[in-house]
């Protein structure tokens, strides 16, 4: 393509596959919820708080994204190229949910060991998240979006998270991002494609 904005056709056919891949977490997450409530009389579930707040934040993830990606049809440098780079954002995110959700196989489940055991991996694949969600911008429109100082926060947050293994600091973490992620709604998100560089 050359380098000039999708017409709304255009962008529907693009974005479909990554709205697609990124509903595929929603799924994910519904999935396992409704299991949980069907099973939850006979599951000795030992739960853990920053586990829950940390499950609504992720997926919290998967619907800002979803809402975000209208953002992208102004996108100026459209090619197979950065049309992969854009499918990379929800694929990475997907993974991150697939990692965090827990199994529900055995009447037993101690969500804060689960959280232990998978917290490396998590952590490693949101740190990833944020650099990609950083460099969207100069990547499908050759400069930072407005959003990327709260993505570098996101992005501080995920190298503590995956740096120590001290609960304290991952309670601090899921509650920062909470914080975070508020004032993005509130400054970027209120509004359909808010977190474009030029708001339309």
């Amino acid at each position: 393509m050359e380098s000039n904005s999708l017409d709304i056709r255009a962008f529907a056919f693009i974005i479909t596959l990554a709205a697609v891949i990124n509903g595929l977490g929603i799924v994910r997450w519904l999935t396992a919820f409704s299991e949980y409530l069907l099973q939850r009389r006979h599951l000795d579930i030992q739960h853990y708080w920053v586990f829950s707040l940390l499950a609504g934040f992720q997926f919290l993830l998967h619907i800002l994204m979803w809402w975000t990606m209208w953002s992208f049809r102004d996108a100026t440098n459209f090619n197979f190229l950065t049309y992969l780079y854009l499918l990379a954002g929800p694929v990475i995110l997907f993974l991150g949910t697939s990692a965090l959700i827990p199994s529900f196989e055995s009447d037993k489940a101690d969500v804060r060991d689960h959280f232990t055991d998978v917290r490396p991996i998590y952590s490693t694949v949101l740190v990833l998240l944020w650099v990609w969600a950083i460099f969207a911008g100069p990547t499908m429109r050759g400069a930072l979006a407005p959003t990327a100082p709260l993505l570098a926060l996101f992005l501080v947050a995920s190298v503590f998270l995956r740096a120590t293994a001290n609960p304290k600091v991952h309670g601090v973490v899921v509650i920062f991002n909470w914080l975070v992620v508020a004032a993005f709604i509130a400054m970027f998100a209120m509004q359909l494609g808010g977190t474009a560089i030029h708001p339309g």
